[in-house]
């Protein structure tokens, strides 16, 4: 992954997350040669420092990110201090009772673009119609400089309106509809 090492917190190796997010204006042809899974998420803490379960698959994932307090006004929005670890099945399921947003489902594509990869989410449920792209990047400047595919749309890394944590909070698209969807 393209992550930066940031440093241990209570014994556990945390990364640099940067990233940037977009709106799709069209989805790229032939979709479903590309590797993809389902994801199911939700949230156990949304304000501040955001905490997550997922699952992909057979996989049970828990995440904390945190927005880094030492970088600049450039990373505000595209960096995040992330730590995951992987859980089993029965904790996941322990720990998804006591979400405070409900489960967003989304399926997941991985498109290669240069040395990137492109992961782009399409949403499901009351956010059906709903397509992002993110990428990650090794450095801000990177980030900031990247050119990236003419399907890409809307630059959404600093629109809190489609921060997962806040997609799972809502019960229709309606909010988001000043903003083009394919």
């Amino acid at each position: 992954m393209s992550r930066q090492d940031y440093s241990i917190i209570d014994g556990k190796e945390s990364q640099m997350e940067i990233e940037r997010k977009f709106l799709v204006r069209a989805l790229p042809e032939n979709l479903e040669t590309y590797p993809h899974s389902e994801l199911e998420q939700g949230y156990l803490a949304t304000k501040g420092t955001t905490v997550r379960i997922r699952r992909d698959g057979d996989r049970y994932i828990l995440t904390i990110k945190k927005k880094p307090k030492d970088l600049g006004p450039e990373a505000k929005d595209l960096a995040r201090i992330e730590i995951e670890e992987e859980i089993d099945e029965n904790l996941y399921r322990r720990l998804g009772a006591h979400t405070e947003t409900p489960m967003l489902c989304k399926t997941r594509y991985r498109i290669p673009y240069g040395k990137y990869t492109v992961e782009l989410d399409l949403y499901h449920g009351v956010l059906e119609g709903l397509a992002t792209a993110e990428i990650e990047f090794p450095d801000l400047s990177e980030a900031i400089d990247a050119k990236v595919p003419d399907w890409f749309g809307k630059d959404v890394s600093s629109d809190m309106r489609y921060r997962n944590s806040h997609l799972a909070q809502l019960t229709s698209l309606d909010s988001l509809a000043d903003e083009y969807m394919p």
